[in-house]
């Protein structure tokens, strides 16, 4: 079955001026699809580089990315950003819904931006995540808890491949982190998506099917 993200001897290197920074070290990662695979490890180990390289924001400096069997390194900054569109959605910590859209309209963006018309779709993803009776609300009048439910109904929406989660939970409290973690654990079994999620905390990532570790860049165990 092909892995629907494949990194190879994945090396990044950060420069400034004449220092050179190694973030990952040739880093090796299947992820099968339909697959939960959680990330832990210490600031700076290279977690939010890999996820970046793997979600097509960030280039490597060598190795390689492959996404549902595809090469990206001979795709073009335009074939980048459409095969991204196609098959990945994305949940930040700090959430980036755009404060002067409601909540409706951050979902349906999503949509757009890969020209798709919404139409109900935005309103039957934010039902799914419990927040239908909110949906006109714009971001500063939700609770940072409704607001990366939001972040998650955006994530889902286009019906990605993959879902990329960089520490979905690092702003919320217990009670909220929990709700959030229920969430996408629903949908990642209704929807069969992968699921590829970094965190700090063991309590998130035991939510997961397979926990990888990192450190220095590496993976300590697979």
């Amino acid at each position: 079955m092909t892995a629907i993200i494949e990194t190879h001897n994945l090396t990044k290197v950060y420069r400034t001026d004449s220092v050179a920074t190694p973030a990952l070290r040739g880093v090796d990662l299947s992820i099968g699809p339909g697959e939960f695979v959680a990330i832990m490890g210490p600031s700076g180990c290279g977690k939010s580089t890999l996820l970046h390289l793997v979600g097509l924001l960030a280039t490597p400096t060598e190795g390689t990315v492959r996404i549902d069997g595809q090469d990206t390194a001979a795709l073009g900054d335009g074939g980048r950003t459409r095969l991204r569109r196609q098959h990945i959605g994305f949940v930040f910590q700090r959430f980036n819904l755009l404060p002067t859209l409601s909540a409706e309209a951050n979902v349906a963006l999503a949509l757009r931006l890969r020209g798709r018309r919404p139409g109900d779709r935005p309103r039957e993803m934010l039902a799914e995540v419990g927040l239908d009776a909110k949906r006109t609300r714009r971001p500063h009048q939700l609770s940072v808890g409704e607001q990366q439910r939001v972040a998650v109904a955006r994530a889902l929406v286009t019906r990605p491949t993959v879902v990329l989660a960089d520490e979905p939970t690092g702003n919320l409290d217990s009670e909220a982190s929990g709700l959030v973690m229920d969430l996408i654990g629903r949908l990642h079994r209704q929807r069969g998506q992968a699921v590829v999620l970094i965190s700090h905390d063991r309590h998130v990532a035991d939510r997961a099917d397979r926990l990888l570790r990192m450190r220095d860049g590496r993976f300590l165990d697979s």
